[in-house]
C-alpha cells in the first residue's frame, strides 16, 4: 500500500538511456538521474546500473526507503512474473527476472510494465486520459508503440502487447520493419524511418539547402525537422509524408477502437511547431466520410518519468497482485 504522499522509485530502461526517479502520488517528481544504458556488458551489469542509479536518487532527498518501485522498460514484459521478455535495442535481455532483483535489493513492492504502456497509464492519472474511459497513447520516437484504455479499463490483450500500432501495415510491400514484416507504421513514420528516408534521396540530399550541411551519417529525425523550420525544401517533404503516414496509421486505429481522444507523446512530438498542425489536416483528409470528434493532443511533457512513478500507484488496489509486479 502507498501511503499518502509516499515516495516512489520509478526506472526508465531505454535502448539509449536509463533514468531513475523519485515521485509521489500528486505526479510531483522531486529528484532525476540519468545515465547511458551499458547494454553490452550483459544483465547483470545493467542490474548493477540500476541499483546504483536508484541509491543515488535516494540520496539525492535523503531517503531511506521508498514505498513502491515503477519500472518501464523499451522491449516486450510480462507484467505478471516482473520479467523481461525480449528487448530488441538492448542485448541479452531475453526473460530478464528484473523485478525480483529491484524488489529484494530496494525492498518496496515493485511493478513492470512496457514503457508505452506505462505512458497510457501515466496520461490516465495525470494527464489527457484523466476523466476519459477510451483513449488511446501513441509514442512517437526511434520506434512506434502505444497503449489504449476502453471503457475506463487497461487494455492488455491475451498476451499483454496489446497497442503494438507501430507493426500496423499501412503500405503493402513497403519498407522492411525492425519486426520482419513490410510497411508498418513504424518503417515508415519513427524517427529511424525519417532518418532513412534521407539517406535513400541521395542527391535530393546534396542539393537541400541545410540538411546538406550535416554529415549524412548523423541525420536524425530531429536535424530533419530543424532543417524544415529553416525553410529546407526535401525536409518539409519528408515532414508532409510522416504526417500523412501517421494519419493513416491513426485513422485505422480510432477506426477500430474509436477513442475520444489521442494522445501523442515520444520525441518527435517535441520536433518544432509544424508536425502537429500538419497531422491534423492530413488525419481530418483521411477520415472520409467515417470523420469523427476525437481529439488530438500532446502528451504530458514529462511522461515518461511519471510512467515509471504511476505504476506502483495504479495497480495499488488490484485484486490478486503479485509480490513480484503483477495485477
Amino acid at each position: 500500500m502507498i501511503n499518502a504522499h509516499g515516495h516512489i522509485l520509478g526506472f526508465d530502461v531505454g535502448g539509449t538511456k536509463i533514468s531513475a526517479v523519485i515521485g509521489n502520488d500528486r505526479g510531483e517528481i522531486r529528484a532525476k538521474i540519468e545515465r547511458l544504458t551499458v547494454k553490452h556488458l550483459g544483465r547483470d551489469r545493467l542490474t548493477q546500473q540500476l541499483y546504483e542509479m536508484g541509491q543515488e536518487a535516494m540520496d539525492t532527498v535523503g531517503l531511506r526507503h521508498v514505498d513502491g518501485i515503477g519500472i518501464v522498460f523499451a522491449g516486450i514484459v510480462d507484467n505478471d512474473r516482473g520479467m523481461v521478455v525480449n528487448a530488441p535495442n538492448i542485448p541479452g535481455m531475453r526473460k530478464y527476472e528484473i523485478v525480483p532483483l529491484i524488489q529484494g535489493r530496494f525492498d518496496a513492492p515493485t511493478v513492470l510494465e512496457n514503457d508505452a504502456t506505462g505512458a497510457a497509464i501515466a496520461e490516465r492519472m495525470y494527464g489527457s486520459g484523466r476523466n476519459v474511459n477510451d483513449f488511446a497513447y501513441i509514442t512517437l520516437s526511434t520506434g512506434i508503440g502505444g497503449g489504449f484504455f476502453s471503457g475506463g479499463r487497461l487494455v492488455r490483450g491475451a498476451h499483454g502487447i496489446a497497442g503494438e500500432f507501430g507493426h500496423n501495415v499501412i503500405m503493402v510491400n513497403g519498407p522492411t520493419c525492425g519486426c520482419g514484416r513490410q510497411g508498418c507504421l513504424e518503417s515508415l513514420a519513427s524517427g529511424k524511418a525519417i532518418a532513412r528516408r534521407v539517406k535513400e534521396n541521395i542527391s535530393a540530399f546534396r542539393d537541400s539547402g541545410e540538411l546538406s550541411r550535416i554529415p549524412i551519417q548523423k541525420v536524425d529525425a530531429k536535424a530533419v525537422f530543424d532543417a524544415m523550420e529553416k525553410g529546407d525544401g526535401l525536409s518539409r517533404l519528408i515532414v508532409e509524408e510522416t504526417a500523412y503516414y501517421l494519419a493513416v496509421g491513426i485513422v485505422n486505429i480510432v477506426c477500430t477502437l474509436d477513442p475520444e481522444v489521442i494522445i501523442l507523446g515520444g520525441g518527435i512530438t517535441k520536433s518544432g511547431n509544424y508536425l502537429f498542425p500538419q497531422l491534423r489536416k492530413a488525419i481530418r483528409d483521411e477520415f472520409k466520410s467515417m470523420k469523427r470528434p476525437v481529439r488530438i493532443v500532446k502528451a504530458l511533457p514529462n511522461v515518461t518519468d511519471l510512467a515509471a512513478v504511476s505504476l506502483p500507484l495504479f495497480y495499488k488496489d488490484r485484486p490478486g497482485r503479485k509480490s513480484t509486479g503483477g495485477k
